[in-house]
């Protein structure tokens, strides 16, 4: 099952990178949310991942999954969140992005963060980023924000890097949610 390989990507990515916060007061909300918006990317890897991510569901401060409140984890129409877990109804396509803030606190060294992963046609993607950067993975750029009071994800030019390969992959695009 890759989703259930993704998801392990992208808590052990947060465990183990970050200083998490671990207020517990919204563990247990019911934080699956209605999202609006596309990704747009832009970079090599676009031939086989396409040009555009449409985000059908949304999860916000989700501590479970990605082991902060101060995370949204943005998902394809195929994928929710369900008990604290990825349900999805087809695991050969989809995404998972986990994007993060701790600008104002959880993490000592890193403000800002995104995890991802795409599958197409089976194949998973895994791609990264920090601000700022910290020798691993690639800085995300000046223009990636995550704005919980406007629930708002703005990204713009914002850089990620596929874990395996090094190709960079750009994102533009607003995300919203209610």
């Amino acid at each position: 099952m890759k989703f259930k390989t993704m998801y392990c990507l992208l808590s052990a990515t947060f465990f183990l990178l970050f200083s998490c916060d671990n207020n517990n007061e919204d563990d247990n909300e019911d934080t699956l949310t209605t999202a609006q918006g596309t990704i747009r990317l832009s970079g090599n890897e676009t031939q086989v991942l396409g040009t555009n991510l449409t985000v059908g569901n949304l999860e916000v401060g989700n501590v479970a999954l990605s082991g902060t409140n101060k995370s949204v984890i943005l998902m394809s129409e195929n994928i929710a969140v369900v008990d604290n877990e990825l349900v999805y109804e087809n695991d050969q396509n989809g995404f998972v992005i986990v994007a993060a803030d701790f600008s104002t606190g959880g993490s000592p060294n890193i403000d800002k963060s995104i995890s991802m992963t795409i599958v197409k046609d089976g194949e998973e993607y895994r791609h990264a980023c920090t601000s700022p950067y910290q020798n691993f993975f690639i800085a995300c750029g000046d223009g990636y924000e995550v704005d919980f009071e406007a629930k708002t994800i703005t990204l713009e030019e914002t850089t990620v890097i596929n874990t395996d390969t090094n190709v960079i992959l750009t994102l533009d695009g607003t995300i919203t949610w209610d």
